[in-house]
């Protein structure tokens, strides 16, 4: 193990004298590490050209594994220390606002129940193989279908046109006419490149340039932009309710549109059945079945 770390150290700095700093040994010792564990491999790792050193390709490969495997011996590590040998983590990837927005308000009704349990959430825009990462699920938006995964079915979403302040200044009341929207600047979301086009065909709109109009990468991204009054947006209201209520944004056509997808939560497959990830699932089902209905999420904060 000294050896493989020695060996991180060196590939990430290209430097044993770095290595040596980081690790707070001698370059002797980190060299001599290094050295051993090509003798047991019976590969040469490095190129060494007087004080340079870099990587053969063998080296680089093996690097990239060691790497991997070292991280998850630290995820490991941090995970039983912080739960101190009880209870158990969960490793959720989220579309970035939905996290903030739906899911992070309802997650201390979970912790409440499962006080032992910790769920760390990364964001995640698009779509992975869970076989390439440590993720244990997954709360995403589209089809059911994901190489690898089972899925749950959370909701549906309805998307809603609304502008900001400044904006609606520059206008007549509400509601506004397909032909008034589309006249307009729009606001993309980069994962729904279709979506106004699909929102035009629904409500007979003009033939106007439906690509118009900046592209963002999330719709928290989209959200800041409408409310700074750069264009109108086409957005679930399930993640502007507070924007609504303060008045940062406001609905301006009658005519919404049902999405295509819904959200889910995927899994792998192999993790079916396990104990932490089944709470975790049951959880958000029942979650989803209230917010589906209408109810508020427990605990949810109240808008300023």
């Amino acid at each position: 193990m000294s050896a493989l770390i020695a060996f991180d150290a060196a590939a990430r700095h290209a430097s044993i004298t770095r290595a040596a700093d980081e690790l707070a040994l001698t370059e002797s010792a980190v060299s001599r590490q290094i050295s051993q564990l090509e003798d047991q491999l019976g590969v040469q790792l490095f190129h060494r050209i007087k004080k340079r050193l870099s990587l053969t390709r063998a080296g680089t490969a093996y690097a990239r594994d060691i790497a991997g495997t070292l991280e998850r011996l630290e995820k490991d590590t941090r995970d039983v220390m912080a739960n101190e040998g009880e209870g158990g983590t969960l490793e959720i990837a989220v579309l970035p606002t939905v996290g903030s927005q739906w899911l992070i308000p309802r997650m201390s009704d979970l912790y409440e129940q499962q006080p032992k349990m910790t769920v760390n959430l990364s964001a995640r825009s698009s779509r992975f193989l869970f076989s390439e990462t440590s993720f244990d699920g997954a709360l995403c938006f589209g089809s059911a279908s994901w190489p690898g995964a089972q899925s749950d079915f959370l909701f549906e979403e309805e998307l809603f046109v609304v502008a900001g302040p400044r904006l609606l200044q520059q206008h007549a009341s509400p509601p506004w006419s397909p032909d008034t929207v589309l006249s307009g600047r729009l606001l993309h979301l980069v994962t729904r490149p279709d979506a106004w086009g699909s929102w035009a065909a629904a409500h007979g709109g003009g033939a106007s340039n439906l690509l118009k109009g900046p592209r963002f990468e999330t719709q928290s991204m989209v959200i800041g932009a409408a409310c700074a009054g750069q264009g109108l947006a086409l957005l679930p209201r399930f993640l502007i309710e507070t924007p609504l209520q303060r008045g940062d944004l406001q609905i301006v056509c009658d005519l919404s549109l049902r999405s295509e997808g819904s959200y889910y939560f995927a899994y792998p497959e192999e993790k079916t059945g396990e104990p932490q990830l089944d709470v975790f699932r049951a959880w958000l089902q029942e979650h989803a079945r209230r917010f589906r209905e209408g109810a508020p999420a427990v605990d949810a904060p109240t808008p300023p």
